[in-house]
């Protein structure tokens, strides 16, 4: 069964002000992407590097085309059950014996590679165009190469560093948020993903280099704690937020984890300091959850 997957970002801008007939070959792509219409989309590539061969948009196009032909879920039925954490259906006969059944990623490498080759000269060309990049993260996520999804990103933070976080999409349309703060919310889908695959040693080289050279945004150091408190290391989790709170001391959620951090160590005393701090905050649903603590704490 094949499963379609459009590169991140890339069906996310709409640039009104360019060329009908850009927008129109740009629009009947997704339509033939969306259909699986090999035959459409390879007239389509075909006519749009007769008409703007020198254009980024080329990139994107043939990369999908590629990855489309990539990748595929085939439907596995066994009677071992799966242990890697997929989901499956089970069925049982009336002698109580179980099927179980789970799609299986299968990967054609030359095509995958195609794809890739694809979006490294694309990037190599177009630098600023930030859908090339978290398509090829989101290509390496998909297959599991996770240490090169993060690579990736360390590549588009060390450029937002060097344009001043502005990237430009699909179409070259500008990215009308702040730059770093467009990457930071890619960044924390990414981070979700990579803890759902329960790979901290990735999670953890990605958010540092986050705080490498964005030291004082709050987010990335709220991330860095909570992947501390993670592996047990509770004590430099603590730190991590109490640095994040001095950035954002409104933030009642960094408050609060600050409060369990010091409750799990026994520290009652900084514990009830500051789940007071967020009992008295802007933060009802952070609040509600002060209250009982304090009310559990006062009573021991």
């Amino acid at each position: 069964m094949k499963r379609l997957l459009l590169i991140p970002v890339m069906v996310l801008f709409v640039c009104s002000a360019l060329a009908q007939s850009r927008e129109e070959l740009y629009n009947n792509f997704k339509v033939a992407l969306s259909e699986r219409d090999s035959t459409a989309i390879l007239s389509l590539i075909s006519d749009w590097e007769k008409i703007y061969p020198l254009d980024a948009e080329l990139y994107s196009l043939k990369a999908n085309y590629y990855f489309q032909n990539a990748v595929d879920d085939v439907i596995v039925m066994s009677e071992i059950e799966p242990t890697d954490g997929s989901d499956y259906y089970v069925a049982e006969d009336s002698l109580g014996g179980k099927l179980y059944m789970y799609s299986v990623l299968q990967i054609d490498s030359i095509k995958l590679d195609s794809a890739k080759e694809v979006l490294a000269e694309g990037i190599s060309k177009n630098p600023d165009r930030i859908d090339l990049r978290l398509g090829k993260v989101a290509m390496h996520l998909y297959v599991q190469e996770n240490l090169l999804a993060v690579q990736e990103i360390q590549s588009a933070l060390e450029h937002s560093t060097k344009n001043n976080n502005k990237w430009n999409g699909t179409l070259d349309s500008p990215i009308e948020s702040n730059g770093i703060s467009y990457l930071r919310d890619c960044i924390q889908g990414y981070l979700s993903q990579l803890l759902d695959a329960n790979d901290y040693v990735s999670a953890e080289k990605m958010i540092d280099t986050c705080i490498r050279l964005y030291p004082n945004d709050a987010i990335f150091l709220t991330d860095k704690g909570a992947l501390r408190s993670y592996a047990g290391d509770s004590e430099t989790a603590l730190q991590w937020f109490l640095k994040a709170r001095e950035l954002t001391p409104e933030d009642m959620l960094i408050a609060n984890n600050i409060a369990y951090l010091y409750e799990k160590q026994g520290d009652k005393k900084n514990a009830l300091k500051y789940y007071r701090i967020v009992a008295d905050g802007n933060d009802e649903s952070c609040a509600e959850i002060a209250r009982t603590a304090i009310q559990e704490l006062s009573a021991e």
